[in-house]
């Protein structure tokens, strides 16, 4: 049979409440983002890659069509200071620079910095949050989706 015609068996969807309750137990040291009650959602979902850069996610449980809305967002802050003493003088330069993007999307981030004599090194990949999250959501008979807008995963206002 071709995969295309395999059919993922049914589960029944479970309730909201155990749905949160599965999702809370995904906190764990095995994975490394932290997912917390908010007042804004159901849940919020972070994770601290390096320095300055977060990954941010909402999950918004809808009971009555049994599905998980989730938003997330990427932002990394750069701050640069420059001190330049020669023969053309003395100068000093900063600045900083904020970036972020959100919505669907896969967003990998992976480096290295050397400084004060340790070597910091990092890799993130979003599909480390939100397949867990997916799954456990398809495991409790619910369906995920990604959404473009924060106000599509968080509660009216």
């Amino acid at each position: 049979m071709p995969f295309w015609d395999k059919k993922k068996p049914e589960v029944a969807p479970v309730e909201k409440s155990l749905v949160l309750d599965r999702l809370l137990a995904l906190n764990n040291p095995s994975n490394p983002f932290e997912i917390r009650r908010s007042p804004e959602t159901d849940l919020f979902i972070e994770q601290r890659i390096v320095d300055e850069q977060r990954y941010k996610a909402w999950l918004l449980l809808d009971e009555a069509t049994k599905e998980g809305r989730f938003c997330q967002e990427m932002s990394n802050k750069e701050t640069e200071t420059d001190v330049r003493v020669g023969t053309g003088g003395v100068g000093l330069s900063f600045g900083s620079k904020k970036t972020w993007s959100r919505g669907p999307g896969r967003y990998k981030s992976f480096g290295g910095e050397i400084g004060g004599g340790a070597v910091k090194k990092w890799e993130f990949d979003t599909k480390r949050v939100h397949d867990p999250i997916r799954d456990t959501l398809a495991g409790s008979g619910w369906t995920f989706r990604q959404v473009l807008t924060k106000s599509a995963a968080t509660y009216p206002r």
